[in-house]
């Protein structure tokens, strides 16, 4: 089947309308019935439904329209190539972020990056510290920053600690533990409603590594969050919630005091960020510039 007959199914699919679909494609609306005929005599079905209101696809119609938004989406990307190409951005490098560093160091030195003239561009997915690790050894991603500590197949990866952390207990500003003093007993910690964070990033030390730190080994959490901060950090502004971050990577957020940390009697478990990187892949040039401009600018932190 001819792709390109595919890519404007997917587009008179898109607008739920031959005619519109005409219009952003620039071609005539007889040629894209004739396309949606030689589709239907290939498929021995129908694709569309005719309506009042325009068309909707058939159950093999949405099937092979799917296929052509594949072959729609490569089409944007070689516009996108061509574009980077045309200013000077002869590749593209994939960036893994983990959700804490998306919401305090890296936003900065994304910043600091687009007044540099750097050969290439920078595509950024925020993902838990274990996807994007999978997504390493994939293929999908050139370089993630991520925790160190992971307990993933790291046979084919390299890494490199870059920002050494340790886990803190932080309370909701409505929290009475903040009245307190001294060292929070376990008790107290026990007695008080936790949420947590990333418990699907595979890491060694996670939240039940911090309870087990505290000695609170019947401790759960009810609620978690996977894949984003924001709604957690957003709680613990207007709640008596208890949450364990990173330390250092916590007071480059500007909505948590330092009174929201807690004395706790206790030594937590450490939360050291890494470049991680594929062994194949660890010596390109994007890469290594990439990892040389992130030290510099997490060392003048």
């Amino acid at each position: 089947m001819d792709p390109k007959h595919l890519y404007y199914l997917a587009e008179i699919v898109r607008y739920g309308s031959l005619n519109r679909a005409s219009e952003r494609l620039g071609v005539v609306q007889p040629t894209l019935t004739r396309v949606v005929k030689i589709i239907e005599d290939k498929a021995g079905a129908p694709v569309l439904r005719r309506g009042r209101y325009g068309v909707t696809p058939t159950e093999v119609g949405k099937r092979l329209a799917n296929v052509g938004q594949a072959i729609a989406q490569q089409v944007t990307d070689a516009d996108k190539v061509l574009e980077q190409w045309r200013a000077g951005l002869y590749e593209e490098l994939r960036i893994g972020v983990g959700p804490m560093l998306a919401v305090t160091i890296m936003p900065g030195f994304l910043l600091k990056s687009l007044g540099q003239a750097w050969p290439y561009s920078m595509q950024v997915t925020t993902a838990t510290a274990g996807r994007l690790v999978d997504r390493l050894n994939y293929g999908a991603l050139d370089v993630a920053i991520a925790p160190s500590q992971l307990r993933l197949h790291q046979e084919a990866l390299d890494q490199e600690v870059v920002f050494e952390d340790r886990m803190a207990v932080y309370a909701g500003l409505n929290s009475p533990l903040l009245e307190k003093r001294g060292p929070i007993s376990p008790a107290e910690l026990a007695d008080a409603p936790w949420i947590e964070t990333g418990v699907m990033a595979n890491i060694d030390q996670s939240s039940g590594g911090v309870f087990e730190s505290l000695g609170l080994t019947s401790t759960t959490s009810k609620l978690t969050f996977t894949g984003d901060i924001s709604m957690a950090l957003s709680l613990l502004q207007q709640s008596d919630l208890l949450l364990a971050l990173p330390e250092n990577l916590a007071a480059h957020i500007p909505t948590i005091e330092p009174r929201q940390k807690l004395k706790v009697d206790a030594e937590l478990p450490s939360r050291d960020i890494a470049i991680w990187v594929t062994k194949s892949n660890k010596d390109h040039p994007a890469v290594q510039h990439f990892t040389k401009a992130l030290r510099r600018h997490i060392a003048a932190l």
